[in-house]
């Protein structure tokens, strides 16, 4: 009689020749499963999550690459095998690069990654305005599409400020969620960031609905990378910005701003911005964006409605945005004659 254990776990890892972020380990300590990436260690998260993530539907929008497919199925399969009990399986850390074709197949993954798992997808390359680059840096550009996004997935944080600020401590009831920065109070999330039809963000602290910054990506506008623990956010302001760098010489950090978290933000000239640099202000008097690769601008909407305007007014809800007889977008915001420019045709 022969015994054949049914499964022999003693070490596996792999290691990518140049990315760390897509190496993956695991191994048996005591009969339990570790699973790790990187380095091997890292902080626990619940195992659910991860299991979630790795059961996502794959389609053509997110494709797991060739370098790692085989270490995904094999760690897969072990989540999926019957005869490993989920005691016996610990994950460590859960966290990963993925890449898009465009900035709108982005946030919609992003969401579903956040709902379905909890971790955040962080950007950390978007196509940049000018094509300025090495021959590297061009096959890149060529290999991953016209509109190319990249994010890393990472653990949940600690709990922040609805405004993305940090908490030195939380104090959460059934009323509301408030957050000790340090130097004062500000509300904080119970519930996720969500967005809604005009583009803003908002969220729960307890029973109040609160304006909030979600997390989302740690470069800037100018494709600068913010610090890691400081990706792209409001913190008090009315725009999105980051701590980039700290710059001895003034003993103080420099700063940039971020292109806002929109999915649909368009011009006047009826054209949708770049996805690396969303409908915002950028220290100017007026929203603006560019339009295309060559550095085309315009004044823009925040959104791609039918009703918002340059000035973040309202257009009348029977005077659609629409070019009305003139060769540009506008339309009335009251009943005393006044309008704005708009960036959608409704009237077609």
């Amino acid at each position: 009689m022969v015994s054949v254990p049914s499964h022999i776990w003693t070490a596996v890892c792999y290691k990518h020749d140049t990315d760390n972020s897509k190496s993956l380990s695991f191994g048996t300590d005591q009969s339990i499963i570790e699973i790790f990436v990187d380095d091997c260690f890292g902080d626990d998260i619940k195992l659910v999550e991860f299991q979630k993530l790795i059961n996502l539907p794959v389609s053509q929008a997110v494709q797991i690459s060739s370098e790692i497919q085989n270490p995904y199925l094999a760690v897969k399969r072990t989540f999926s095998s019957d005869s490993i009990p989920e005691e016996k399986v610990k994950v460590n850390e859960n966290t990963g690069k993925m890449s898009f074709d465009s900035m709108s197949t982005y946030y919609k993954v992003a969401e579903d990654v956040n709902v379905f798992t909890g971790s955040t997808c962080l950007i950390t390359y978007a196509k940049p305005q000018v094509r300025k680059m090495d021959d590297e840096r061009r096959k890149r550009e060529v290999s991953a599409g016209p509109d190319a996004v990249e994010c890393q997935l990472v653990p949940e944080k600690q709990k922040t400020a609805a405004d993305g600020s940090h908490c030195s401590s939380v104090t959460e009831s059934d009323d509301s969620c408030q957050c000790n920065t340090g130097g004062e109070t500000k509300p904080c999330c119970s519930s996720p960031c969500f967005i809604d039809q005009l583009s803003s963000y908002w969220c729960y602290s307890g029973q109040t609905l609160e304006w909030c910054s979600p997390p989302y990506s740690l470069i800037t506008y100018n494709g600068k990378s913010c610090l890691d623990d400081y990706p792209c956010a409001t913190y008090g302001e009315d725009y999105y910005w980051c701590w980039t760098t700290y710059n001895p010489y003034f003993l103080d950090f420099e700063w940039d701003y971020c292109s806002p978290p929109l999915k649909y933000s368009k011009a006047k000239n009826g054209k949708y911005c770049h996805s690396n640099h969303a409908c915002a202000k950028y220290g100017s008097k007026y929203t603006w964006c560019y339009t295309d690769d060559e550095g085309k601008y315009d004044k823009c909407c925040t959104s791609d409605d039918c009703y918002s305007t340059v000035n973040h007014k309202t257009c009348r809800s029977d005077h659609a945005c629409g070019y009305h007889d003139y060769n540009y977008l506008w339309c009335y915001t009251d009943r005393e004659g006044n309008w704005d420019y708009c960036c959608r045709n409704c009237r077609q």
